[in-house]
């Protein structure tokens, strides 16, 4: 059955896309004798001759119909002459020649409770009609759709989404349902999040103070945030896998977009502090702090930071997958085994998408699920602008470890004899 035929598309997912008939109904007997290799054998035992296509005609006027509109074979015509009229009723109008009208293609004008009438006589429901507000939604929720597949087509043309293969129904019309995570998904996402839990317990003794903080005093209070990255990522086993070569390689080129998105988990949005669970309030910095160091750069920091902790309302665990698909970028510099990355990165990118599912139904899960994504470009262009601010710091004034984190070091220091902390990977 069709719902109006210029209100809702028959072959129309929520994403936007066409999608052919064939791919959803079963097709008709009268449409395999139409295809190429559809022969239908009449009663008589024809010898296979084609049985020709009907035309359909229109219940109301006799015109020619293309299908079915609010349940009943009709004409466009008579389709919109029912849109229209139905929820005025029949009494609205009244017929001058005693409700005998005739209804044909070249009278049809003439009378239109008669012609209403037959409508309904034809099988054609009224309750099909979309109010306004119910088109207001329709249209928004086909923007949005299409919003959606501009930001899928950005986002594998950047690598950071895996394009859907051939054959896989990927539509959210085939269910409305939650998908259960398998225990194998589970076991993957409670090691990611028991290491990230875990690497709350590292703590680090510093007398830097809070108190109007500096560009240099912020980057030295971040080590704490940087030795529980560096913790977390020992934790997941497909990280300490790899050589070490590429983790520091991964540490290091992802080092601020990870702070980044770790400070969306610690932001509490109740008191409008950053600070992770295990932390004592004496250690929190309020947005007033920060904004002291860099006011413009502070204020991008926290549109994104509200963004995904007030308006999309990420929870911890969708978070901790965003972290570790951060981390597993392929295209930092100084990786050696760039495809093993991708994999991982891939993995952790379907098991986010499953995870969703399995929260949401299908059709929000697959408008979720790209603006996630989306965001790991927002923080690409942060961590420019993070970098560029950190270019005009003191190095003297920086703790070893988030010198070398951070590649503060340049050639500033290439003369001297000060030794560096190594990125503690093992």
């Amino acid at each position: 059955m069709q719902v109006e035929g210029s209100d809702m598309g028959l072959g129309q997912n929520p994403l936007g896309m066409t999608m052919s008939p064939l791919n959803i109904m079963t097709p008709s007997p009268s449409s395999i004798a139409s295809s190429p290799g559809g022969v239908a054998m009449d009663g008589g035992g024809g010898g296979g001759r084609r049985k020709p296509k009907e035309d359909k005609i229109c219940g109301v006027c006799g015109d020619k119909a293309l299908g079915y509109n609010f349940d009943a074979i009709s004409c466009e015509s008579c389709k919109a002459f029912f849109r229209r009229n139905a929820l005025k009723g029949l009494d609205y109008f009244k017929c001058p020649y005693d409700e005998k009208c005739k209804m044909d293609i070249s009278n049809r004008r003439f009378c239109k409770r008669c012609r209403l009438k037959k409508c309904f006589e034809i099988g054609m429901r009224k309750e099909y009609i979309l109010t306004e507000e119910e088109k207001a939604r329709k249209r928004q929720k086909i923007e949005d759709n299409r919003s959606s597949q501009k930001v899928i087509r950005h986002l594998e043309q950047s690598g950071l989404m895996i394009k859907q293969e051939p054959g896989i129904d990927s539509s959210p019309s085939s269910s409305l349902q939650e998908t259960p995570l398998s225990p194998s998904e589970m076991g993957m996402i409670e090691e990611v999040v028991n290491a990230y839990r875990a690497s709350l317990e590292i703590s680090v003794e510093t007398d830097v103070s809070r108190q109007h903080p500096s560009m240099e005093d912020l980057v030295n209070i971040a080590e704490i945030s940087v030795r529980r990255v560096i913790d977390m990522s020992k934790k997941i086993k497909c990280f300490k896998a790899l050589p070490q070569a590429d983790q520091i390689s991964l540490l290091k080129g992802g080092s601020i977009e990870l702070l980044i998105l770790r400070s969306v988990i610690s932001f509490d949005k109740e008191t409008h502090t950053f600070h992770d669970a295990n932390d004592s309030q004496e250690d929190a910095m309020n947005v007033g702090q920060l904004k002291e160091a860099d006011g413009r750069l502070f204020d991008e920091h926290m549109k994104f930071v509200r963004s995904m902790a007030l308006d999309l309302k990420v929870d911890e665990t969708t978070m901790i997958l965003l972290l570790v698909i951060c981390l597993f970028s392929p295209d930092r510099p100084n990786l050696f085994n760039k495809d093993v990355v991708y994999k991982e990165q891939e993995k952790y990118s379907l098991l986010l998408k499953k995870y969703l599912e399995s929260r949401y139904n299908s059709t929000d899960a697959q408008s979720f699920y790209p603006k996630l994504l989306m965001k790991l470009v927002d923080i690409r262009n942060l961590n420019e602008e993070h970098s560029s601010v950190l270019l005009r710091v003191n190095p003297d004034a920086i703790q070893p470890l988030m010198m070398e984190v951070l590649d503060l070091r340049g050639d500033r220091d290439s003369d001297s004899d000060k030794t560096l902390s190594p990125i503690p990977t093992t």
